[in-house]
Formats: C-alpha cells, structure tokens, sequence
C-alpha cells in the first residue's frame, strides 16, 4: 500500500475540503422572500416604492412576483375586500417593470393572519427567485387572469356620481359572469359623511331587489388610505365607487 507524502496528503485533504464546500453549496436552494406587508391598506406612494424597491433586487433574486392575501374566504373575494392593494402593486411589475403576467402572481394563505383584529385581509409581496417555490397558498391566479373595472363615468372626489347607473350596470355584470364579485365602495376621510351613508344604503338596496346572492357583492364603508391635502382642505368624499372583479378566462386557477 503507497503512502501519501506530506505534500501530497495536504493537497488531497484541500481537495476534499473543496469538494464538501461545492456540495454545500449546491444542496443550498434559494427561497422566497417576504419584501412587503401592509396590515390595513397602503398609500398608492408606499405601493410604489416597494415596487421600485423590489424591482431593484438581483434579477434572478426577484424572477416571480407574488402577492399573497392573507384570508380564509375565496382569493377572488378576499382580493375585492382589499382594492385596489393588490393590484396596484401587480400592475407596477407588469406595466413598469416588464414582467410578463404568467409571473406575477395573486395567491391566498390562511397561515398568514395578523395578531391584531382588522375588517381587510393583510397583503403581502414576495420576491420568489429562479428556481424557487411560492410561498404557502391554497390558491393562486395569475395576473391576467383577474381583472378589476371601474363602472362609473363620472369621477368625482373619490367616488362616481352616477353610481346609480354603475349599480345597474354592476348588477348586469355580476349576473353575466358568475364567477365575478361586485363591489361598492365609499371612501371617507375622518368620518363618512350623512349623504355618503344614504348613497350606500340606496346602492345595497338596489343589490338586494337584484335576486343575486349576498355572498357575490359587497357594500362597505372604507378610510381613504392614500394622500389628503391640506392646504386647501379635502373635503369628505359624498359618492361611492363601483366595480366589478372577474375572472377573464387566461389559464386556470391552481
């Protein structure tokens, strides 16, 4: 048997230490990162900021985007309970970033829930590198598969002042799409104005004699979560807005 000389043993022993730190690092896989959560909503600056942000990660660090709603109701309900959350920081990466929709995903866990009480479900965004797997999810749809539409014409301080009509419209939507929810949404500043009030109650009654089911749309009260001038002062917004959230039919939800 040939014994190793001195030189000859520490060159084998480099080799194999070389070897080891190589498997190591293959073994080693990348995983999704956790970049951005927003508790109760998110100013249209701070969305985009953490788009920029996110944006600016090593590519093959950030390969899929994925935004993960936090709820134990359908995606595509808990996705209109948080408008436009979701969405505007989806459209940042498609429309800004050019990614294409197929990697930019909205997904729905219910291992992500916040230890403080809230009426919204919590959003997060994950930067998913090359290779990697999403983070935990019971559903997933990608960003062309959901589309949101704003049925008013008229805007108007936060709002749409022919809501009436976008009900009406809203109401022929819902029954046209079936997978689709309908949403009615008044903003308020600090507290929601009496006229405001009477608008949504008018707008759920108007639902309600539509036959539809109460689980496909909402009518809800929700604080403006973006900027308010001061200087002149906003006013409080005396309209609701409408939309209509729906499946477009691109590929099928996982």
């Amino acid at each position: 048997m040939r014994c190793l000389t001195w030189r000859s043993g520490i060159a084998w022993l480099f080799g194999l230490i070389s070897a080891l730190s190589v498997t190591g690092q293959t073994d080693q896989r990348a995983e999704s990162s956790l970049e951005a959560r927003y508790e109760s909503g998110a100013s249209y600056y701070r969305l985009t900021e953490d788009a920029f942000h996110i944006a600016g990660l090593k590519s093959s660090d950030r390969d899929v985007i994925a935004v993960r709603i936090c709820s134990n109701e359908p995606l595509l309900l808990a996705m209109a309970k948080v408008l436009p959350t979701p969405f505007t920081i989806a459209d940042a990466f498609v429309n800004r970033y050019a990614y294409v929709p197929e990697k930019v995903f909205f997904i729905r866990s219910e291992d992500c829930f916040s230890s403080k009480s809230s009426s919204t479900p919590a959003v997060e965004v994950w930067a998913v590198p090359k290779g990697a797997t999403l983070p935990s999810r019971i559903e997933t749809l990608t960003f062309n598969q959901i589309r949101v539409v704003s049925l008013g014409k008229i805007p108007v301080n936060r709002g749409m002042q022919d809501y009436r009509a976008a009900v009406r419209k809203l109401v022929d939507g819902l029954k046209e799409t079936p997978k689709s929810i309908g949403v009615v949404v008044g903003y308020y500043l600090e507290r929601p104005s009496g006229m405001l009030r009477r608008r949504l109650k008018e707008a759920r009654a108007l639902l309600q004699h539509s036959g539809l089911p109460p689980n496909r749309y909402m009518v809800r009260q929700q604080a403006w979560y973006d900027e308010v001038s001061v200087n002149p002062p906003d006013t409080e917004p005396q309209y609701p807005d409408v939309f209509l959230v729906e499946m477009t039919g691109a590929g099928n939800a996982k």
